[in-house]
């Protein structure tokens, strides 16, 4: 139970494994996050560039003074009369779609750039993670390698103790451990 869930914990922390490391980045990089939602929004904007433009309401007062009135009044019930317009305007042909197209073509740059951002980001990750795995691998062959070379200066003292190898012998195995340190 104690090994499953250490297994368990150690899964979901980050840096335990590559895909660890790119799904935090992924669900946490505030660049990336930014991008994706550019990108959502740009996509959202596709079926409004493609609509009639809105229409405008007119109010026109006319003759406010009332042919010539002293105390002109802006109410319209008060004013000589009242025009009201409704308007719409109307692109001409192919003007709608040809926005929408330049709305499509936007949500699929800002996708674009989403996905070169994620790239990035990853490439940024994976050449960490593989430094780190170089690096980690190397101090264990160097610390084999190190205890390799005590044995060998244990080996090269006994037998310059016992006069069959020459005291240099000791001297280059010390030499090769500091070096190696």
């Amino acid at each position: 139970l104690l090994l499953a869930l250490a297994a368990t914990a150690q899964a979901q922390t980050p840096g335990a494994s590559l895909e660890s490391l790119l799904d935090y980045a992924r669900s946490r990089n505030p660049e990336y996050a930014a991008m994706r939602y550019e990108a959502e929004a740009a996509a959202e904007r596709i079926v409004p560039a493609g609509a009639l433009p809105d229409p405008k309401f007119r109010t026109e007062l006319r003759d406010i003074t009332r042919m010539g009135e002293q105390n002109p009044s802006v109410l319209p019930a008060r004013v000589g009369s009242t025009r009201y317009l409704l308007m719409q305007d109307v692109p001409w042909l192919g003007k709608r779609e040809l926005k929408r197209e330049i709305a499509e073509l936007d949500a699929r740059a800002a996708d674009g750039r989403a996905t070169g951002t994620w790239a990035e980001l990853s490439a940024r990750i994976k050449t960490a993670y593989a430094q780190y795995q170089y690096i980690h691998h190397n101090t264990a062959l160097t610390r084999e390698l190190l205890d390799l070379s005590t044995r060998l200066e244990k080996v090269a003292q006994a037998r310059y103790a016992g006069g069959l190898a020459a005291q240099q012998d000791v001297i280059r195995a010390q030499i090769e451990q500091t070096g190696m340190r």
